[in-house]
């Protein structure tokens, strides 16, 4: 089984702040770093380094051609990725407070300048059973669904940043759904915040009555993360390590998810896995770099 994740990629200018910044107000920051990223690229890395064979196709300008020299330093294959000389790489504008928590600012570049064409020719090189992983970061998502279903993908989506108009994309064709609790609240119009475990059960449940042919994982931040799939769900904890940056851990928990499962693991199994993974992520710098190695989480997960 190959990967395909057709997404986005970014230059992220990382800013380490007291607090985040508020509106009207000007901050010093400790330090600025320059990362890679982009959730396409970072699900891309996640893959790559859980050992996983997976391309990553992105749309960039000659200024993040060092982000694909990452890339492929994991050996993730980064030959269907674009290199248009007339654009600017995506880039994100990242702070990070004392807690470890972020918020993060988007400037989309190449990453919605793709065009029909271009996407038929990324999606031809795969064959039916391969997988295809699509966030809510570059245009044409509905051409790519139509596209990547038509040649018998398994479509993997994380619609994330959630806007309402995803809700347009043809998501019956889905085959497995990444989202957090925000996301599964606005596709299923859960009312009031999620606050206990039933919550969050009802929340995916609702997700598979609206789309029964897909599964569906949801995780919950501090409080774990959750499968769904037909009448059955399974969960587990976070595996709680000091947090550095979470920038990151959702695409780590997404590679890692997808790798475990596609080497027979079960649901259960593969969150377990994810969740070291995703802890060992938030406890380092960066996004890309933070992310461990399939035998470091196996050392964990063997303890």
């Amino acid at each position: 089984m190959r990967f395909l994740v057709l997404g986005s990629i970014n230059l992220d200018l990382t800013f380490k702040v007291d607090h985040i910044v508020e509106r009207g107000e000007t901050e010093s920051s400790s330090s600025l770093t320059v990362n890679a990223g982009g959730k396409g690229a970072n699900q891309a890395a996640a893959l790559a380094k859980a050992g996983a064979d997976v391309s990553f196709a992105g749309k960039l300008g000659p200024d993040g051609k060092w982000v694909l020299k990452t890339l492929s330093s994991f050996d993730a294959d980064t030959s269907l990725s674009i290199v248009d000389e007339d654009t600017r790489t995506g880039e994100a504008i990242i702070q990070v407070d004392k807690g470890g928590e972020n918020c993060i600012l988007l400037f989309a570049g190449g990453n919605k300048e793709f065009k029909e064409g271009e996407i038929d020719s990324i999606i031809s090189s795969f064959s039916p059973g391969d997988v295809i992983v699509m966030q809510n970061e570059i245009n044409l998502l509905d051409h790519a669904f139509k596209k990547a279903y038509e040649r018998g993908l398994k479509i993997v989506f994380n619609p994330s940043p959630f806007v309402p108009s995803l809700l347009d994309l043809p998501l019956e064709k889905v085959s497995l759904f990444f989202v957090n609790e925000v996301e599964a609240k606005a596709m299923t119009g859960y009312p009031g915040d999620a606050k206990s475990d039933d919550d969050f059960v009802k929340m995916g449940k609702k997700l598979l009555e609206l789309y029964p042919d897909g599964e569906v994982v949801l995780t919950a931040g501090k409080k774990g993360a959750y499968h769904f799939f037909g009448s059955s769900y399974c969960y587990s904890p976070i595996v709680d390590y000091p947090v550095l940056d979470t920038t990151g851990a959702g695409d780590t928990f997404t590679g890692y998810f997808l790798k475990a499962r596609s080497s027979g693991l079960d649901p259960k199994t593969a969150l377990d896995i994810s969740s070291i993974a995703s802890g060992l992520a938030v406890s380092r710098p960066g996004a890309m770099g933070a992310m461990p190695f399939w035998s470091e989480v196996m050392e964990v997960f063997g303890k």
